[in-house]
């Protein structure tokens, strides 16, 4: 009996351990749950705090620089907004007048503008939203913008301020302006009269003709056509371009335009919120970029047998030899002042004004004062373009003059940021930012306004 009763009262107890005060509630068990999220929460944050206080220093160790939002978002946003890729262009298809433009069609558009806006490019292969064969109306003005890649971003960016510019005075303040961009990255004469030859051949009519250029055509020579025995005067990077009936050259090709997208994607990703803002995911953004770009060095310096191996005419064109580099650089210059010359011929009998401005560049001396953050972003001591603008440009400048006393509108635009201290570079190679593009474009009207008939009169 009293086993029966022990057995009754253990049970109970069981019963009452197992369903009475001692069972948790479920109100405690959420509680407890939403404690341990909140702690896992906690824990991550202060994890993500220390790796983004422990990135500042490690930044300036694995680049050599130190961490700068400003600086790396100008570089993000240089190389995310490029039109072209390594050796010429992702989307450049030869020309059979022109010898490149970029392929029109949807994936080809171009974001150009810093607030994200796209820039299509034309049927015939220009970065504009508009045909170049334009037609002179009363009370327009067609303004051609020729030149390479410095010439193209002003054609998109920097024509709004030129245009105001022009329209303070009189003689075009009630005028309505037509931009045609026929300029194009890489470009270098004789494209630009090429350029402007074909377009005219087809009909274009132009009431005024300015031309941006002088870089391309003393920088690329020795590094992209001369190692692979191009004659001087052919298109950029001339024997990629037809050289993708080669195997070797057009997988070479194809690999480079991979890993250059590849570079434009992070810069694009590391560039958006909320990512932009932190110092760690900087910090891989410009790891994985050097990557790339080591990828990319090591790619073409695998491929450099090629340059020692003989091409097809097509390719190659006409041999030429130099005596040493100054009569190398005192060819190119000519080259690009004949053309210069030529084109105020065609604008002179087609009823157009031709202005000349050789662009600024960072490797000219004293050409402008530059605070550290600008020269570590935009002046490289070992840069390669550096030993073509320092040879080179001296050259331009005076056969610029010499055009200008032959009664071409020609104007030395080096000096031009020689006084504006604040940063207008955003790249290591030529390029300006909006306030650079604006500089430019004012002096372009003063130019053009001081040759106006009204100035005249």
């Amino acid at each position: 009996m009293e086993d029966a009763q022990t057995s009754i009262v253990r049970q109970a107890g069981n019963r009452t351990r197992r369903d009475g005060p001692e069972a948790a509630p479920p109100r405690r068990r959420r509680l407890d749950r939403r404690k341990r999220i909140a702690f896992a929460v906690i824990l991550l944050g202060m994890t993500w705090g220390f790796c983004e206080l422990a990135a500042w220093p490690l930044f300036r160790v694995a680049t050599g620089k130190p961490f700068s939002w400003s600086a790396l978002q100008e570089e993000r946003r240089e190389r995310a907004n490029r039109p072209e890729g390594i050796g010429g262009a992702v989307f450049a298809q030869v020309h059979p007048y022109v010898g490149y433009v970029q392929e029109p069609g949807p994936s080809s558009g171009v974001v150009r503008q810093h607030d994200g806006r796209t820039m299509p490019v034309s049927d015939f292969g220009y970065v504009d939203d508009k045909p170049p064969i334009q037609k002179r109306e009363p009370g327009k003005v067609i303004v051609g913008i020729f030149g390479g890649s410095v010439a193209s971003f002003f054609g998109v960016n920097g024509v709004h301020r030129l245009e105001e510019t022009l329209k303070a005075s009189p003689e075009y303040a009630d005028r309505e302006f037509v931009f045609v961009n026929a300029a194009l990255g890489g470009y270098k004469q004789p494209q630009q009269l090429a350029t402007l030859a074909y377009l005219t051949a087809l009909g274009a009519e132009f009431d005024v003709v300015v031309n941006i250029d002088g870089f391309n055509e003393v920088a690329l020579y020795e590094l992209e056509n001369a190692p692979h025995h191009v004659f001087p005067a052919f298109p950029r990077s001339w024997h990629a371009r037809v050289g993708m009936n080669d195997p070797t050259l057009g997988a070479a090709r194809a690999e480079l335009n991979g890993l250059e997208d590849s570079r434009i994607a992070w810069s694009r990703w590391a560039s958006a919120s909320p990512w932009r803002w932190s110092i760690l995911c900087n910090l891989v953004w410009k790891l994985r970029d050097r990557r790339l770009e080591w990828d990319s060095y090591n790619l073409v310096k695998g491929h450099q047998e090629l340059k020692d191996r003989g091409g097809p005419y097509v390719a190659t064109g006409p041999p030429r030899d130099f005596a040493d580099r100054e009569a190398l650089f005192e060819h190119l210059a000519s080259i690009w002042s004949n053309g210069s010359w030529a084109i105020h011929g065609l604008c002179r009998q087609n009823g157009a004004r031709y202005y000349h401005f050789l662009q600024p560049n960072q490797y000219v001396a004293d050409s402008k004062p530059m605070d550290a953050a600008e020269k570590r972003l935009a002046y490289k001591l070992d840069h390669p373009y550096r030993k073509g603008v320092e040879s080179g440009y001296p050259i331009l400048v005076r056969k610029g003059r010499a055009l200008g006393e032959r009664g071409v509108e020609f104007h030395d635009l080096t000096g031009v940021f020689r006084d504006r201290p604040e940063s207008l570079y955003i790249d290591d190679c030529c390029h300006y930012n909006q306030k650079g593009l604006e500089i430019l474009a004012e002096a372009i009207g003063r130019a053009i306004l001081d040759d106006s008939p009204v100035a005249a009169r």
